[in-house]
């Protein structure tokens, strides 16, 4: 599988404030999804956590799921879900512009990963904390 995480490998291009969604955002700061949040604010990005039991994730706001996101373009979508959930959730990502989606570790389920091929989306088994250089 390839990891190659460059431009090249976009569907859109990033823009000046790149954006990122991140399903399964905790409101825990010990928990991983938590610290990306955290991670891709400080890097930079417009962040938006995707989670339908909570408010506010590191600061900003919350929304329960992708189709509640206040923009139809992301260049980036993490994801911090079960394979269930994130099956679903590639269901709601058809209906926006999306460069690339980050399949964390845990949420890399083999079924996931070859819906979104087949959908065409490009996915890739990162560890976003890894790439963003977050301390564990």
């Amino acid at each position: 599988m390839s990891t190659d995480l460059s431009d090249k490998s976009c569907r859109i291009r990033p823009t000046a404030k790149p954006s990122v969604a991140v399903v399964g955002a905790s409101t825990d700061p010990e928990r991983f999804s938590y610290k990306a949040v955290q991670g891709f604010v400080d890097s930079g990005f417009e962040v938006y956590p995707v989670n339908p039991n909570a408010t506010e994730v590191a600061g900003r706001k919350c929304y329960p799921s992708i189709s509640d996101l206040p923009v139809g373009t992301l260049d980036r979508v993490v994801l911090y879900v079960p394979g269930i959930v994130g099956m679903k959730v590639l269901d709601e990502l058809a209906q926006v512009a999306v460069g690339e989606i980050w399949a964390s570790p845990g949420a890399d389920d083999p079924a996931v990963l070859a819906k979104a091929r087949k959908m065409g989306m490009p996915i890739y088994q990162v560890c976003s904390l890894d790439l963003l250089g977050v301390k564990r």
